[in-house]
């Protein structure tokens, strides 16, 4: 398969992915196409031991991890993406589709909607997390129980 092809077909599926992590559609497309070249160069290094998809998706994490550990996911502060209508009425916490979802994580700070992805999304060990982003294990603990408390807040104001 062409990367003309590879990238139109992934495209779709790593954007969603890719932003999870940032509220920013042009940073996310930034991310994305860091991602793809570095899939692109390192392509003959994929040895077809699990899927192509979750390879390029382990790529994609680094690329996020590298934006956000260099600096460049903090020149955002935190979305001030509104919290559609629908959802301040809506009586069943489970009616949160993944849009609404998406709108409640972009409200926390970068490093810790990064590492809530990380841990509660894609499964990294705080461990892992802390080696990718360069921080200590404490810190990345300390930013899921941080983005838990930010998202209950959150959730619970839509349901409360």
């Amino acid at each position: 398969m062409s990367q003309e092809r590879l990238y139109s077909f992934f495209f779709d599926s790593m954007l969603a992915m890719v932003r999870r992590y940032t509220a920013d559609r042009d940073q996310a497309i930034d991310i994305l196409n860091n991602g793809f070249l570095r899939a692109f160069k390192k392509i003959g290094d994929y040895r077809h031991a699990g899927s192509f998809e979750g390879w390029l998706r382990r790529i994609m994490v680094h690329a996020v991890a590298d934006y956000f550990r260099h600096g460049q996911g903090q020149t955002k502060e935190q979305s001030t993406a509104e919290i559609p209508e629908h959802l301040l009425h809506a009586n069943d916490p489970d009616q949160l589709g993944y849009k609404d979802l998406l709108l409640v994580l972009q409200r926390l700070p970068p490093v810790t909607r990064v590492v809530i992805n990380l841990f509660i999304i894609e499964g990294y060990s705080h461990k892992e997390i802390a080696a990718l982003l360069h921080i200590s294990t404490g810190t990345s603990k300390w930013h899921v129980a941080e983005g838990k408390r930010i998202l209950k807040t959150h959730v619970s104001a839509l349901h409360g």
